[in-house]
């Protein structure tokens, strides 16, 4: 369709002065048209009272090249998710990314756009970066510079289990040439070694990382409960941390104390992968379900799942909601609820609201479509 209007939602976009503020969108030919206090229509309309309103949410860490180890399809975490754009996580390398982008990426509803990894192979087999001869650097600067605004940045798993013996030395190499191709690099944190402290020195402005809430050994925390200088000094450079849930990279109780702390994050995604979509992550919304009942601000987070990534990625006309912006819109009612739900490592935290995604609405070019979710 190429017009409808969403109806007497309460719209949460911080960036342009949403905080659950009432309105109407009309949308025409893929784009947001306008934002009124009352929009008379007769045409194709969306009955959000009751609901919150959001933009798509940008999930900026998924699993979405079904070839790699982890994937599944795009649509999968993507549309059908309540995320109208993500970021494919390093699933695919330098020798892997055409394969991907010409079999997946251009074949999905949602927007993908990829972290390339800086191993050439990407995530086929595991153990990406335990030799040097996995990365190819003339072939990563020459695939990034080939398709510059669809791959927004690199990626690196710094964990004893993807570097082995290499230790330090393949994180130093990308923090280096992402430096140098002028993309931010989002650096995976999990089983030491590498130590976090020394990965956090070589991240500089606008890179990220990601699992930064592990609860895993040698993490944020000290072991007197103190968040470690090096990750403070590492905010003050401009570096950005990252929720990434995952299957094994997020503790409930760390990112309680970082709150207690002062050590909010800046972003939230899912790490979405083929072994915890159907749980316990599910989706952005049961991720943000779980950091509000944390503490986290509701209209924080969703400016932390929306017009934070498209702002720090450059993703143009996403992640607001605003006149001129795709039309790429969430529908979500925020339900009473006495649940108790999981973290990565078993520990829990009884939500009393939750958000649940009841419609997605997804515009490619000057159509828009409705995705009617099961929640």
């Amino acid at each position: 369709m190429k017009e409808l209007v969403i109806k007497n939602g309460l719209l949460v976009s911080p960036a342009n002065g949403y905080r659950r503020t009432r309105k109407d969108i009309l949308v025409r030919n893929g784009r947001i048209a306008a934002v009124e206090d009352e929009i008379v229509w007769e045409g194709e309309a969306v009955d959000a009272a009751g609901c919150l309103v959001t933009p798509g949410f940008i999930d900026i860490h998924t699993h979405c090249y079904p070839k790699a180890f982890l994937g599944l399809s795009p649509d999968v975490l993507g549309i059908e998710r309540g995320a109208t754009a993500i970021l494919d996580a390093g699933s695919s390398g330098a020798d892997t990314y055409e394969d991907f982008r010409e079999n997946y990426i251009k074949k999905s509803r949602t927007k993908v756009f990829t972290l390339l990894n800086v191993s050439k192979e990407g995530l086929l087999r595991g153990h990406e970066l335990d030799s040097m001869e996995k990365l190819d650097e003339a072939a990563l600067k020459a695939m990034v510079k080939k398709y510059p605004d669809e791959i927004v940045g690199l990626k690196a798993r710094a964990s004893a289990s993807v570097v082995g013996e290499m230790g330090l030395k393949p994180i130093e190499e990308a923090a280096r040439i992402a430096k140098e191709i002028g993309k931010p690099l989002m650096v995976h944190v999990g089983n030491y070694p590498p130590a976090l402290t020394e990965v956090l020195k070589l991240l500089d402005k606008k890179d990220i990382v990601t699992h930064v809430y592990h609860g895993k050994k040698g993490g944020i925390l000290t072991d007197t409960g103190e968040i470690i200088p090096e990750a403070v000094e590492a905010r003050e450079r401009g570096v950005l941390f990252d929720v990434g849930h995952g299957v094994a990279s997020f503790s409930l109780r760390v990112f309680e104390k970082a709150l207690a702390k002062g050590f909010d994050t800046d972003l939230i995604s899912t790490d979405l992968h083929v072994e915890n979509y159907e749980g316990p992550v599910y989706n952005l919304a049961a991720v943000v379900s779980k950091v509000t009942a944390c503490g986290e601000p509701l209209e924080e987070a969703v400016h932390k799942c929306t017009c934070a990534p498209a702002r720090h990625y450059g993703l143009a006309d996403l992640g607001e909601i605003k006149p001129g912006y795709v039309a790429d819109l969430n529908v979500l009612e925020l339900a009473p609820c006495r649940e108790q739900v999981q973290d990565s490592i078993g520990d829990t935290i009884e939500l009393s609201e939750k958000l649940v995604i009841k419609k997605t609405i997804y515009s490619r070019g000057e159509q828009s479509e409705i995705f009617e979710q099961n929640p």
